[in-house]
């Protein structure tokens, strides 16, 4: 707006100043003329001959100046029209090819987004973006908050304080960004704002992981602590029990089940001893899969007939031989196993796929069709004593997660409420 107030000042004292010189021209010429034809003629015919050959002359004279003149005020302009298209040029490529992603849109609409913001938000290109409404892209929970920045920073042309929000990419991943924002110009009789991007979301991930590794740092001190106190103890109530049951008391049932409740005592102990130690895996051997799956389903399927589930294991051909802590495995196995049981009152079916992914990776899915998972409690899946079960502690899964980054593998897991959960593990062959 600046730019081109001044270009209009700059026009019209040009022409101002063609009009001083032509009028000072022309005055100057008429009394001087004059002046002289009165000095040298005193014939009247004679003069007017000559004030007419004057008037030609004159007029020639100032048709040639008024043409010099315009052209070099026609020629200034073209060079600063030239000079502010290379400017806007050098602004829209300064913009286009900045590292960080900026938007422009007006009235809540997108009229422009540089190379870094189509990348951010998952386009190719700009007709993706432009021409929809920035809600299109921006978390619903962040709406209210933009309609009144915008409405703030309008006025004032000011830019604003950089906030969090989060967007939603075309891909429907959702991204954890930083933004400012300012007015810059009008644009078809309306306000433009910039606004300027970051993604944070890696650093987000990375706080949330030291955040992470500092619970279960305590976490790990405490178990180690509190399965030693309990270990020395259960020792000796196992080994009197044990001793008792020798005696043949008659008292064979009560003995069974308190072996039975110190076996699970000592189950939990272990777990705690598993989330203590960080070097999980203790050997790896080469193992059949298909076997470790069949054994852990043929040690669940009278549990799941129970409660009218069926589990259906699917395998592709050729599954190879792997390296990996056999028991380790089958804890992870049981682990995922028992919550989908428990997630499936009303029956079902749960299917086990096992599918060779790369040369080097293989796949192992479970799908159920409990009763879900909602998706805010997704991201605190695995962390100490989050559980979405009624007497859960979150410690099955967390320790189902060191095993797994143990074994140099990954786990993902999908799931939507009433609908079910699929639960990914990529573990490596070798």
């Amino acid at each position: 707006m600046g730019s081109s107030r001044q270009e209009k000042f700059n026009g019209k004292r040009n022409i101002l100043k063609i009009v001083f010189i032509y009028a000072l021209i022309t005055g100057l010429w008429i009394v001087m003329t004059d002046t002289v034809l009165a000095i040298f003629f005193k014939d009247a015919e004679t003069i007017t001959r000559i004030q007419t050959l004057k008037g030609l002359f004159f007029v020639l004279i100032m048709a040639w100046l008024l043409y010099v003149l315009i052209k070099i005020n026609n020629f200034k302009r073209n060079q600063i029209e030239e000079m502010l298209r290379d400017s806007e040029s050098r602004y829209r490529k300064i913009i286009k090819l900045s590292p960080e992603p900026i938007t422009i849109h007006s009235d809540g609409i997108l009229i422009y987004a540089n190379d870094a913001a189509l990348k951010v938000v998952g386009a190719t290109r700009i007709e993706e973006v432009v021409g929809k409404p920035i809600f299109d892209f921006l978390h619903p929970d962040y709406h209210e908050m933009e309609i009144e920045r915008s409405q703030t920073i309008i006025p004032t042309e000011e830019r604003s304080e950089c906030i969090e929000q989060k967007i939603i990419r075309l891909d429907g991943e959702i991204i954890d960004i930083e933004t400012s924002c300012i007015c810059i110009e009008k644009y078809m009789g309306k306000p433009v704002i910039q606004n300027v991007m970051r993604d944070i979301t890696e650093r987000k991930r990375t706080e949330e992981m030291f955040i992470k590794s500092e619970k279960l740092s305590v976490v790990g001190q405490l178990a180690a602590g509190v399965a030693h106190e309990i270990r020395n103890p259960l020792t000796s109530l196992k080994g009197f029990l044990q001793l008792l049951n020798s005696k043949n008391l008659g008292y064979e049932n009560y003995f069974e089940i308190m072996q039975a409740e110190i076996e699970r005592i000592n189950f939990i102990v272990n777990e705690f001893m598993v989330v203590s130690n960080p070097q999980v895996v203790r050997s790896l051997e080469e193992k059949n899969l298909e076997s470790i799956i069949r054994n852990i389903v043929m040690l669940l399927d009278a549990q799941a007939n129970l409660i009218n589930v069926q589990i259906i294991t699917e395998y592709d051909r050729n599954i190879p031989i792997m390296k990996c802590d056999e028991n380790q495995l089958k804890q992870v196995f049981i682990n995922i196993l028992k919550n989908a049981l428990e997630a499936m009152d009303n029956g079902g079916i749960i299917r086990i796929q096992v599918k060779n992914i790369q040369r080097d990776q293989i796949l192992i899915r479970f799908i159920d069709q409990g009763v879900g998972i909602p998706e805010e409690e997704l991201p605190k899946l695995g962390e100490p004593f989050h559980s979405t079960k009624e007497k859960g502690t979150g410690l099955g899964l967390m320790v189902t997660n060191k095993i797994i980054e143990g074994h140099k593998g990954s786990m993902s897991i999908k799931s939507k409420v009433n609908q079910g959960t699929t639960i990914d593990i990529i573990l490596p062959i070798e």
